[in-house]
């Protein structure tokens, strides 16, 4: 075949991840970004309006239905250890060891319960949003996770009925549009349909920053909720305002570029049998059929073809396991610095601060001047955004699990939330690496490592913290040291990739 020319969308690794070399154009590449390109004011605004607010009732339900079950349960699991408590809420019997031991377990297992169908069905819905379009999935996420919330009610409805522990099975209705992670990776598939690459990762910026908010904002106003209404009021808000959510999301404008269509179709669709041309007469067994072969043909698509690709996204793994051990950082600082758990909480106040500002102002500042004042294309420039923030990470992971002193644990602590912005920053730039054909794939499977990761870093992080108290109180931000560890194993990956 002929040379290719080259652009700044050739691959950036030809065969594997020591070795790169330009980035080879992608078929239906430029499509969405055209497309993002020659929108006009009004049209952003008309994507834009709904989106936000969207996004905002979507984090007020959750917080209204999670912080509300969580009070209602622990009353039911009060009463039943101790049948003469009247008022769960003030009753210190309700803060009885047996009565957490239990509330914990349950929520424990249900979040990891609430991770599996996602993990099942991630990549398949990618293939979905990238054929039939981004807002039927993001509309059934949405109805997924109502459902869900609806059976946790009435389970916690009828306790007489229902044992408690069977809220356990509500996750399987997320089995209908994938969960929450499927939710974000649609957000995230609109938001990279109407930008431009220029602007990508700053609007990727912009997405962060709005969900740091909308937990700042839902704070106050579930406590208002409850103080007025009681739980239950709360939690019946919230899987309304989930379900009210799921009907305007089949609302929004169809944001899936239409001249990438037609190859990602005829990509897929030469498998199909010459008896399977009408889908709608196919039997069920050959509509199957041909969704795995889809699947398939998209990942190998996105992964194996492309080598950059799938050393970048490989390198996920890392990273995703290594921030996890924010979960241990209250009980190592509470058991290495002598803090209280209020002083200690106080250092998430401080990571939110910094993680706000450098998303919301100082990142989208800096890419702009390295966009124009330093002539780099948006490839060359999301690779610097990934490398400096792959670096402040591991910098202050490290700087965490060996603190001496209180002040060297919170300047290390800010070192680290200074790499804040190095997730929406790779969000943009395997975007620009996969091309607009398969990227609500490669959204959904991004979202399907970051579930598995969850799964393996919360008993990693907890291992690790034990090993480090039974080797000695210097060895107590041992979570922290395997965390600069696994960033320094993505930050190899990520500075072997050049232009």
């Amino acid at each position: 075949m002929p040379a290719q020319p080259r652009t700044e969308r050739s691959p950036l690794l030809p065969t594997a991840c020591e070795d790169a070399g330009p980035v080879e154009p992608r078929t239906g590449t430029s499509a969405a970004a055209s497309k993002g390109g020659r929108l006009g004011p009004a049209q952003r605004l008309a994507i834009a309006i709904p989106f936000i607010a969207l996004l905002l009732a979507v984090e007020v339900a959750a917080s209204f239905f999670t912080t509300s079950v969580n009070q209602i349960q622990e009353g039911i699991i009060c009463r039943q250890r101790f049948p003469n408590v009247t008022d769960p809420v003030r009753d210190p019997l309700c803060k009885h060891r047996d009565v957490q031991s239990e509330l914990s377990i349950i929520q424990g297992w249900e979040a990891t319960f609430g991770l599996i169908p996602g993990i099942l069905t991630g990549v398949p819905y990618g293939v979905a949003a990238d054929r039939y379009g981004r807002r039927i999935v993001l509309a059934l996420s949405l109805l997924g996770l109502a459902m869900s919330q609806l059976t946790d009610v009435v389970m916690c409805w009828f306790p007489d009925i229902f044992p408690l522990r069977l809220v356990w099975a509500a996750a399987i209705w997320t089995l209908v549009g994938g969960g929450p992670f499927v939710f974000s990776a649609m957000m995230l598939t609109i938001v990279n349909d109407v930008s431009t690459d220029a602007q990508r990762s700053t609007a990727f910026f912009y997405i962060s920053a709005l969900m740091i908010g909308g937990q700042l904002l839902s704070g106050p106003i579930t406590y208002a909720a409850m103080t007025h209404g009681g739980p239950w009021v709360s939690a019946l808000l919230g899987f309304g305002c989930l379900l009210s959510s799921s009907v305007v999301a089949l609302g929004f404008p169809d944001t899936r570029p239409y001249s990438v269509d037609e190859p990602a179709r005829n990509e897929t669709d030469h498998v199909h049998d010459g008896d399977d041309r009408n889908p709608a007469l196919a039997p069920w067994w050959s509509r199957a059929r041909q969704a795995r072969q889809r699947v398939i043909a998209s990942a190998r698509s996105l992964f194996f073809d492309n080598p950059v690709l799938g050393c970048l996204v490989f390198s996920l793994i890392f990273t995703t396991l290594g921030k996890y051990a924010n979960l241990v950082l209250m009980q190592y600082t509470t058991k290495r610095f002598g803090w209280s758990w209020s002083e200690s909480a106080f250092l998430s106040s401080i990571s939110a601060s910094v993680n706000l500002t450098m998303v919301a102002v100082l990142l989208p500042l800096i890419g702009q001047f390295l966009l124009f004042n330093f002539g780099l294309s948006p490839l060359a420039k999301d690779l610097w955004l990934v490398r400096a923030g792959i670096i402040l990470l591991v910098a202050g992971a490290f700087g965490v699990g060996f603190a001496r002193t209180s002040p060297m644990l919170v300047t290390s602590l800010i070192i680290y939330s200074l790499g804040y912005g190095y997730s929406p920053a790779m969000r943009s730039l395997l975007a620009l690496v996969a091309g607009d054909a398969h990227i609500g794939v490669l959204f959904t499977a991004m979202s399907v490592l970051e579930s598995t990761g969850t799964l393996i870093a919360v008993p990693l992080m907890a291992a690790t913290f034990r090993i480090g108290l039974r080797w000695g109180e210097s060895w107590t931000g041992l979570p922290f040291i395997a965390a600069g560890c696994l960033l320094s194993c993505a930050a190899i990956i990520v500075f072997a990739v050049r232009l």
